[in-house]
């Protein structure tokens, strides 16, 4: 269940540190709602798939905020470093003791504020190349909706949801499932194809 609709704070245990982007491309998306990301590039094979990722996801932001605290006047402010499997498999060993690469990893703040504020930082955002494209290739579905639901999946993480246990994902999962089709994005934890075995993503590699 998320802390974040009522009191606009991010109470998830946060982190020690955000990553460190190192030298990286940079790019702003501010969506209808006026909430930020803020985009630094660090590997740039991402650049086509951002371009085609931004406006689902830019909706998908909007749609989530005012889904979850609709009296809420507080525009985010998110940072997403897009870079590889070499990169995120170093953070994720150090921030989570797991070994090897993932999709998508989440830093939140966990800075509570004001209901009053006008921005507030809800954290960042990490994915990784190789596993993302390769993930939804293997799923045979657009880049660009696997990268939409990664991120919201992230977005959520930010705003203090989990899935832990059976409760919580089915709970998160629903949630994501309403939100991307309202965006036109089939359900990505439903069979794609059955008949030649590609489907939805394995829960288990969802961060």
């Amino acid at each position: 269940m998320s802390t974040f609709p009522d009191d606009l704070t991010t109470e998830q245990d946060p982190d020690p540190d955000s990553p460190e982007p190192g030298r990286a491309d940079h790019a702003v998306w501010i969506t209808d709602d006026q909430h930020h990301f803020d985009h630094n590039i660090a590997d740039a094979r991402w650049a086509e798939a951002l371009t085609a990722s931004r406006k689902h996801f830019t909706s998908l932001a909007d749609r989530m905020v005012r889904h979850l605290c609709p009296q809420a006047t507080a525009k985010l402010d998110i940072s997403v470093l897009w870079t590889d499997d070499h990169h995120i498999a170093a953070l994720n060993s150090q921030f989570r003791e797991k070994s090897g690469p993932t999709n998508i990893l989440s830093f939140p703040s966990g800075e509570p504020v004001s209901s009053q504020a006008d921005q507030l930082f809800l954290g960042d955002l990490v994915l990784g190349y190789e596993t993302v494209t390769t993930e939804a290739d293997d799923m045979g579905k657009p880049l660009s909706h696997h990268i939409a639901h990664l991120l919201l999946h992230g977005l959520l993480h930010l705003a203090g949801y989990d899935h832990i246990d059976d409760d919580e994902a089915a709970e998160m999962e629903a949630l994501e499932t309403s939100l991307l089709a309202a965006v036109g994005i089939p359900d990505p934890y439903a069979d794609i194809s059955p008949s030649d075995g590609k489907t939805g993503p394995d829960r288990s590699l969802l961060t």
